[in-house]
């Protein structure tokens, strides 16, 4: 799966895999959810998610968790 960042530029040409811990904590962040709050709600440590997000981060070749749970909802990689 290929996807354009918010800046219009094409990022990825392959597919973008995540976890099943990575798609949990996109989909509580994207609900507005703390790392903190989303730690206690997964039952692991803070940080355990912020390790998570750097992955995702990193996966997305973004800076802003943000930006990452935008592109995931745009390309339909977690649900609301």
């Amino acid at each position: 799966m290929s996807y354009t960042s918010l800046n219009g530029r094409a990022q990825h040409a392959e597919p973008i895999y995540l976890t099943k811990r990575e798609v949990a904590a996109l989909e509580w962040s994207a609900r507005g959810k703390s790392s903190w709050e989303i730690s206690r709600i997964l039952g692991c440590g803070e940080s355990a998610i912020n390790f998570h997000f750097c992955n995702i981060r990193r996966k997305f070749g973004v800076k802003s968790r943000h930006v990452a749970v935008l592109l995931a909802l745009e390309h339909n990689l977690i649900d609301l």
